[in-house]
């Protein structure tokens, strides 16, 4: 015997709303969406990658991603969730991006030593370094005694070579 999930209806406060996924998990979409056939007529269920978790349904013998559907992305085109939580799929969430941007957009790595997006320990010369890519191409920034330093330096390059989408920790 196959058991089937129940899953609670669409839970609305104020503009937002919160699509139930299965195992606990939500979704956030903007209440102005509930009314939507596309969205509402599917059962979603959450999805993980790597260290990110999405919203997803099939269509057709295809993956549906939520996030794509709601800012009606053509193909070939990423989606970047802005604070880098892949179930808040509001509009103001959500953003195109290139391949390159939405790599900007990456959180610090959980293997992280220094504590410091961008900063590494090189013990040859017993310094940290700051380190940033931009454009296919790495960057050293400088060597620094202190971690928090040589933050500041990624965090500058951040700014200038990444803009909106630099992500800093």
């Amino acid at each position: 015997m196959v058991e089937r999930l129940e899953r609670g209806p669409v839970r609305v406060e104020g503009d937002s709303a919160f699509l139930p996924l299965g195992r606990g998990l939500e979704a956030i979409i903007d209440a102005e969406y509930v009314h939507l056939s596309e969205i509402m007529d599917r059962t979603w269920r959450a999805f993980s990658v790597g260290h990110l978790t999405y919203a997803t349904t099939r269509h057709k013998g295809k993956t549906l991603l939520l996030h794509r559907i709601v800012v009606c992305a053509p193909k070939g085109i990423l989606v970047d969730h802005i604070n880098g939580n892949g179930l808040d799929n509001r509009h103001c969430n959500l953003r195109w991006a290139t391949y390159a941007q939405n790599l900007q957009n990456r959180k610090m790595h959980k293997n992280n030593s220094s504590g410091y997006k961008g900063v590494y320990w090189r013990a040859r010369d017993n310094k940290w370094v700051a380190r940033i890519k931009a454009n296919g191409k790495s960057h050293e920034l400088g060597y620094f005694t202190d971690p928090a330093e040589a933050h500041a330096a990624y965090c500058e390059a951040s700014a200038r070579l990444h803009g909106e989408f630099g992500r800093t920790a």
